[in-house]
């Protein structure tokens, strides 16, 4: 078994579904949380590939991207985190990526707008576009789908990363999204309940 360490900030964001992922897995790892000034001290010093994190550093070698993340953690720990099926893979890997990638994309540049008022406004032009964008299509796929989760009853690395995006956007932590932000997409907030309910999330966020 690989020596893992997984390597973010003292947050949820974007690691939360990682380390998730590892705890359903039971995968030994080190939980890395660093500091800003850390942060920019290491990527100063060319530690992250990418000058971002999260970083996976397996047996020492640093990877990226948290899907690519997911997909290895799921299969090292030999669960049903990612399907066999192939259009249930792609599925999942669509929905995983749209969050990642647009949704995340879109929504980096107004955490770093410190005006309150216009990063209100960058969230509300996020909610009304690239968000609302994803959301009409996650929420087709979970509907063409028997539910509660986006391939059905079992949880998978998509739902992590969905399920942690309902649980910040209801935590009142992101300024200008809510539980309100979710209320025309009732199976992505269904899938949200269905994920916080999950004993498996239950337990993690118990231990």
């Amino acid at each position: 078994m690989p020596t893992l360490q997984l390597t973010y900030f003292d947050s949820p964001g974007r690691a939360e579904p990682i380390r998730i992922a590892l705890f359903i897995a039971k995968l030994p790892f080190e939980d890395r949380r660093i500091k800003f000034p850390e942060f920019a001290a290491l990527r100063e010093q060319g530690a992250f590939p990418l000058g971002s994190v999260p970083v996976l550093a397996v047996d020492g070698r640093p990877i990226v991207q948290t899907g690519a993340i997911l997909r290895y953690v799921a299969r090292l720990g030999q669960t049903d985190l990612y399907p066999t099926d192939p259009f249930a893979a792609i599925v999942v890997d669509s929905a995983l990526e749209t969050f990642n990638d647009t949704v995340s994309h879109a929504i980096a540049p107004s955490f770093f707008e410190r005006d309150l008022d216009k990063k209100l406004d960058m969230r509300r032009a996020l909610a009304a576009g690239p968000l609302a964008l994803a959301c009409r299509y996650v929420e087709g796929l979970i509907g063409a789908g028997s539910g509660p989760f986006l391939t059905g009853t079992t949880l998978t690395i998509a739902d992590l990363v969905l399920g942690e995006s309902v649980r910040q956007y209801r935590s009142g932590n992101l300024d200008g999204l809510s539980a309100e932000t979710l209320a025309p997409y009732p199976k992505l907030a269904a899938l949200g309940d269905a994920y916080a309910a999950h004993p498996s999330v239950v337990a993690y966020n118990a231990r």
